[in-house]
């Protein structure tokens, strides 16, 4: 709990100190927060208003019949495209489908319902504004980008109301810079989600999206430059970012790197050149402005460190390279600085600016200070850093990125449990540009003047890791702290002091931009799973207001459905349909939903999953049933990875294949690997004809014999590093028949096919095996009594048993106590009393479960009762009622008590309260 955490691991703080004056007055704009009843106000609008001025004359009445008339001036089209084009797309879904019709006039004449386009000086000389009249038509005067923001205000004042009051509408942004970054290095987004959160800073009047660039696997080229032509489209800059020479595990070529730790070598020459050769190919790929190079958490200590050292003494050689570079009295910081400026000279070779993370400017620099045309991110003030305070006077220009207010970061245990949101409140009532982290936890916050001219503005932050989150139920969490940092950051007058007033429900009358995605929503269990437990509802997670009672959810037809109850919960946006019983085992389930959202839209559809196959004992079995599933079902580590289980077997046997719990969205191309306790791959597979999501499983070309007792890996290889899994579940061992696992057994690798031997937390990545041992036995070899005992006669202690299919009996065994001595035989009799095959036990132990084989297996018949037993000089161990339920495993079954006799080498036939003896068969089938 606190500011001196890494980017990715620290909680929320709820602190921070009052909102500067300057901020939160409700002078021009108030008119939004009076009677929204009336016709003499405005709209809502996020953000508020700069200025508005009423005026007398005729309300704008947007036209009922005909076309919406916008009329551009011809020698202002080229520059204005960008508005034209977002009306003629919007300007339909607000006003119920009308057409719109493009005009152009030189000199304009609009008719009353017009809407006018024309080029303008800015209000306040600021190149983001725009100015809008309100009479019998509107009219929209600014520069290209102010044009934009003022069709955003048009179309949420439409989509509230058709007639507007006459005045004058003045407006423009405080801050230069507001924005989102998403760390898409760490997963892949949708290109409807990007769009989506596009439209959003759009409405917003945000003009700046961070993302990464280089992480093929996550985001394509492609793809960026799609996003990219989005984004123009919108006046929205794009931020690209290679993150150097910090956080480049993914990115070092061999001798690039410092030892133990995945940062640049900065000593080293040729790093320099390699450096520019990971991000100077992708400068001109982008038309923005801007390049960020990150920098941040060089060399820096993150765990168990409260000063978060930065380990340039580890490496001297960076000290030697900053003298030789900066001169004898350069300090080793030096040689850091330094490349950022080498950087920068090729990044703005390219006419760009280039931005980075602040946290590694420590305040020793000598030599090497970073250029002031430089951009400096802010995220927190570790100990012996620059602070804002100190950056600001020096004359950088400093961007907010604080992570007590704006980070969205999902749970991730053990250092972040619980995860990190940004509260709208706190960021409406509390937060500034001018607002940083305190520079140590029981310090304040440092404020600055919101009112300082280098301070640039902020962002909402996206992090990404772990991948398994919904993208959906991320854009969801972000709409309220993204309206609340818009109002703060465009700086006009607040319409509520304070955001419980009444900002919550504004937000909901202003709603979400056109173009938003509707009709969201996430199916629970994904459509086409093939190992639903009986026990798991059906969900549906919508993403759009839904009106409660008009959800309807049902399995199958109308006759032959499965009777349930269907309920929502509004505050999750979750309809649930719960069977009256249990799935049956092996159904294949129909779900039909339908539901209306708050704009009278009908939602509806169908999906279908399969429940898991019931639970069995029988051979060949795995470490887990159908039935058994992760409680993550979805996570990515956005890199090829190999993910196994260590296990063992009691018995000889051949593997014949590998199975994994597999992600629904996963569409990958799997193999499956055998291991052998050193490593040596034994046997790989490729899967195929997989479902959707549940237990995928695959047979090798041929059985893999493996011995009892070593530790062997099943592995499945994930090329996009897509798994489910549970942490801290091999804290225990996880056993089923003659198959176990150690604690810990949940292994992974990353990079292409190899023997997985990292771990983390515990964590079962449901890599599973398929095995058959060459013999196995009633009970286990973790079974044992509760009690022995010594009789004055000798005995015979035996138990009936069957198979369902043919086999051969191999021998014997039985539980020892250290009271049971003497010499013991083993027996397998028919159910009337023959005796078929004898042997002596020899080299028993002084405890525990014994062997015997016969001189030949004997062949039994599917179905027939036998009866398997062990003579002793008067010791046995029972356990009271221990047969009272039966026994199963594998094809070997026995429903009725322990039997015995009071002679040994008689047929048992006595039987005492159930008693378990301890008597068991060794079985093969076949």
């Amino acid at each position: 709990m606190t500011a001196h955490l890494p980017r990715r691991h620290f909680l929320t703080l709820a602190g921070g100190a009052a909102l500067a004056t300057g901020i939160t007055t409700t002078t021009a704009s108030s008119a939004a927060a009076t009677d929204q009843g009336s016709l003499a106000v405005l709209p809502e609008t996020i953000p508020a208003l700069q200025e508005w001025q009423p005026r007398t004359g005729p309300d704008y009445v947007a036209p009922t019949s005909g076309p919406f008339r916008i009329i551009l001036r011809s020698g202002d089209g080229a520059q204005l495209v960008r508005a034209k084009v977002i009306l003629q797309e919007d300007l339909p879904k607000v006003l119920g489908g009308r057409t719109v019709e493009v005009v152009t006039q030189d000199n304009p004449a609009p008719a009353a319902g017009d809407l006018v386009l024309t080029l303008g000086a800015p209000p306040n000389q600021n190149l983001e504004g725009y100015e809008i009249e309100v009479g019998a038509a509107l009219w929209l005067r600014g520069t290209p980008a102010g044009a934009v923001h003022g069709v955003q205000t048009i179309l949420q004042w439409l989509r509230q109301r058709t007639i507007l009051p006459p005045g004058l509408v003045r407006d423009w942004p405080k801050y230069p810079e507001r924005g989102f970054l998403v760390a898409n290095s760490a997963r892949h987004y949708t290109m409807e989600w990007w769009k989506g959160q596009i439209n959003e800073l759009a409405f917003l009047k945000m003009n700046m999206l961070w993302v990464y660039v280089g992480y093929e696997s996550t985001t394509s080229l492609a793809q960026l430059k799609e996003i990219s032509a989005y984004a123009t489209k919108y006046n929205i800059a794009l931020v690209p970012q290679v993150n150097m020479p910090g956080h480049m595990e993914r990115l070092l070529e061999p001798g690039m790197g410092l030892p133990g730790r995945g940062d640049l070598d900065l000593s080293n020459e040729a790093a320099y050149p390699f450096a520019r050769g990971l991000f100077e190919k992708y400068l001109d790929e982008f038309p923005t402005p801007w390049w960020h190079l990150g920098a941040d958490e060089y060399l820096t200590v993150l765990d168990g460190d409260p000063e978060y050292t930065v380990e340039y003494a580890r490496y001297p050689q960076l000290g030697e390279a900053a003298k030789r570079r900066y001169g004898a009295d350069a300090n080793p910081v030096d040689i850091y600085t330094g490349f950022l400026n080498e950087m920068n000279v090729t990044v703005r070779a390219h006419n760009k600016q280039l931005r980075v993370w602040s946290d590694g400017l420590l305040d020793n620099i000598l030599r090497a200070g970073v250029n002031q045309n430089i951009i400096l991110e802010h995220w927190t003030t570790w100990p012996n850093r620059l602070t804002p305070t100190q950056l600001l006077q020096q004359g950088y220009k400093v961007h907010n990125s604080t992570g007590e207010f704006l980070y969205y970061d999902p749970p991730n245990p053990p250092h972040n449990p619980n995860g990190r949101f940004p509260d709208p409140e706190a960021i409406y009532d509390r937060f500034h540009p001018g607002v940083f982290p305190r520079p140590r936890p029981h310090l304040p916050l440092e404020i600055v003047d919101p009112n300082h001219p280098g301070l640039r503005g902020a962002k909402l932050h996206l992090w990404t890791l772990p991948a398994n989150e919904p993208e959906e139920i991320q854009s969801n969490n972000l709409r309220l702290p993204f309206r609340s940092l818009a109002q703060v950051l465009w700086g006009s007058p607040f319409p509520y002091a304070r955001y419980a007033d009444g900002f919550p429900g504004m937000v909901n009358r202003v709603g979400r931009p056109p173009q938003y995605p509707i009709g969201r929503h996430k199916k629970s269990p994904a459509a086409g799973h093939t190992s639903v437990p009986p026990q798991r509802p059906a969900q549906v997670i919508f993403f759009d207001d839904i009106v409660p009672e008009s959800v309807q959810m049902a399995e199958g037809g109308i006759e032959a459905g499965t009777p349930g109850r269907t309920t929502f919960d509004p505050g999750t946006n979750t309809a649930t349909f719960t069977p009256l019983a249990p799935w049956l085992y092996e159904k294949t389930c129909e779900i039909r939903y339908t539901a209306r959202d708050t704009l009278g839209q009908s939602l509806r559809g169908t999906w279908t999953f399969k429940v898991a196959k019931r639970p069995t004992v029988a051979y060949p079995r795995s470490l887990f049933n159908d039935v058994d599933g992760p409680e993550v079902e979805w996570s990515s580590d956005s890199r090829e990875t190999e993910l196994g289980v260590r296990f063992r077997v009691d018995r000889p046997g051949v593997v014949l294949g590998v199975k994994f719990y597999k992600a629904p969205g996963d569409t990958d191309v799997h193999t499956g690997s055998l291991w052998s306790p050193s490593g040596e791959r034994l046997a790989t597979a490729t899967f195929a004809g997989e479902s959707a999501a549940g237990w995928q499983e695959v047979r090798f070309a041929q059985p893999v014999r493996i011995d009892a007792g070593g530790n062997y890996t099943a592995s499945y290889h994930s090329p996009t590093g897509t798994f489910a899994y549970d942490h801290d579940f091999y804290e225990r061992t996880q056993d089923n028949g003659v198959l176990h696992t150690p604690t810990g057994a949940g292994l992974f690798s990353y990079g292409p096919t190899s023997y997985p031997t990292q771990f983390w937390m515990n964590t079962n990545y449901w890599a599973d095996v398929i095995f058959q041992p060459d013999t196995y036995t009633l009970w286990n070899v973790g079974d044992a009594p509760v009690f022995g005992a010594t009789e004055q006669t000798s005995l015979e202690m035996g138990v009936q048993f069957s198979s369902s299919t043919a086999g051969k009996v191999h021998g014997v065994r039985f539980f020892k106590g250290t009271h049971n001595t003497g010499t013991h035989l083993g027996t397998l009799w028919t159910s009337a009393g023959v005796k078929l095959a004898t042997a002596t036990f020899v080299g028993e132990s002084a405890s525990g479960w014994q062997e015997v084989r016969f001189a030949q297996p004997i062949t039994i018949a599917a179905g027939a009762s036998y009866v398997i037993s062990y003579s002793s000089a008067g010791g046995y161990s029972a356990t009271e009622n221990g047969m009272a339920g039966g026994r199963q495993n594998g094809a070997l079954s026995t429903s009725g008590p322990g039997l015995y006799a009071l002679k040994a080498g008689d047929f048992p036939t006595l039987s005492y309260q159930n008693r378990n003896y301890f008597a068991d068969v060794v079985f093969s089938e076949g």
